[in-house]
């Protein structure tokens, strides 16, 4: 765990690379959250520091979008479509889980009505 005077020899930028981490306790999180909004940086300052992590880091964004399935052909594959849908929450992309979850229902709408068709054909067939 830091202690306050050695989080205030941190620089700005490894301070904003602490607070990403998701190994740090809360405790920890809250005093490094509590220091970096002391230093009152301006917006540039703040969004330079989010791109220098974003190019140090360029695996985050990859995840994103290396999704090549489409909800509205595959939507059996649930499990893979919820953890895209996870994935998206976290990185704050609201419209794309939208518009992704609205596929997904689709897909299993349209799955669902082809499972009931093939019922509906079997049973005519055999009566």
């Amino acid at each position: 765990m830091f202690e306050i005077n050695k989080i205030k020899l941190l620089d700005n930028y490894q301070l904003y690379q602490l607070l990403q981490s998701d190994s740090i306790d809360k405790l920890t999180i809250e005093k490094l959250k509590k220091e970096f909004n002391s230093r009152n940086l301006t917006s540039h300052e703040k969004f330079r520091i989010s791109n220098k992590y974003q190019q140090a880091h360029p695996e985050l964004n990859s995840e994103v979008e290396e999704n090549k399935l489409s909800p509205l052909f595959t939507a059996f594959a649930l499990n893979t479509h919820f953890r895209y849908l996870a994935l998206l929450k976290v990185k704050g992309k609201k419209k794309e889980v939208k518009k992704y979850m609205i596929e997904l229902y689709i897909g299993l709408a349209l799955y669902f009505a082809l499972f009931i068709l093939l019922i509906m054909m079997l049973k005519a067939k055999n009566t």
